[in-house]
């Protein structure tokens, strides 16, 4: 089963909240001095904190995939485990701007209150989540490179190895699918090519920066992964066949 093999890598990479995170050694003058990072966290942790809400529409899309509905379920408390590091280490430095609360949570959820998810769109959502999970990692990863706080770096670390496993989940999910029923190869291609993060739902998500080569070419390698073929590469097939 696809689950207890992500199972295995969710115990294998594991980290404790309150054992392996230096909270007390947080170094608050570097951390305050660094703005930008601190409101990209904050954008993060909404995202995270949505988890809780987006996971259980696509397990109800997907109540008859045992492993789906597994991973999600995995998927869903570490999301929920990166809110609420995220949210204490903003605690600690004193972010205040904007206002940092369980109510600013329950307002980002709200924007996404009327947003449902249709069971024939599953590979273009599963898709999407896929790629989401993938430039989270790379976000975490650039992020612990620009930080000076090694606190942070730290636990950005272990959330960039959470990310690559999430997506890893997810891309086993599409495999098994696409093995099922090839034809959903276009369809998992098209949802990539024009990718949407499903934290869009909740704050205005930069999904990479400009001329992020990085970012556009770990897309290209999860999907030919998954799918045998490249978004670029069945682009460049379209365009010879025009």
């Amino acid at each position: 089963m696809i689950y207890e093999e992500h199972l295995r890598g969710a115990e294998a990479g594991a980290w404790s909240l309150e054992r392996d995170i230096r909270w007390k050694d947080i170094d608050r003058a570097i951390a305050g001095a660094e703005t930008d990072i601190l409101r990209a966290l904050y954008d993060a942790a909404l995202i995270e904190g949505y988890l809780p809400v987006f996971a259980p529409r696509m397990m109800q899309l997907l109540w008859d995939d045992i492993d789906a509905t597994a991973i999600l379920s995995l998927e869903m408390y570490e999301g929920l485990k990166h809110y609420t590091a995220l949210r204490r280490y903003l605690e600690i430095v004193g972010y205040t701007s904007p206002p940092k609360s369980e109510a600013a949570l329950v307002a980002a959820r709200a924007r996404a209150k009327n947003i449902s998810y249709r069971v024939e769109d599953i590979a273009t959502s599963l898709t999407h989540f896929m790629c989401s999970e993938l430039f989270a990692a790379h976000f975490f990863r650039r992020l612990s490179e620009r930080t000076q706080e090694p606190v942070l770096r730290e636990l950005l670390s272990y959330m960039t190895r959470d990310e690559l496993r999430h997506s890893a989940g997810a891309g086993a999910l599409l495999e098994k699918r696409i093995d099922a029923d090839p034809r959903l190869v276009d369809e998992v291609l098209s949802a990539a090519e024009n990718f949407r993060h499903y934290g869009s739902d909740v704050v205005d998500v930069p999904v990479a920066e400009e001329n992020d080569f990085d970012a556009v070419m770990a897309i290209n390698r999860k999907v030919r992964q998954v799918c045998g073929l490249a978004p670029t590469e069945h682009l460049k097939e379209e365009l010879i066949h025009e």
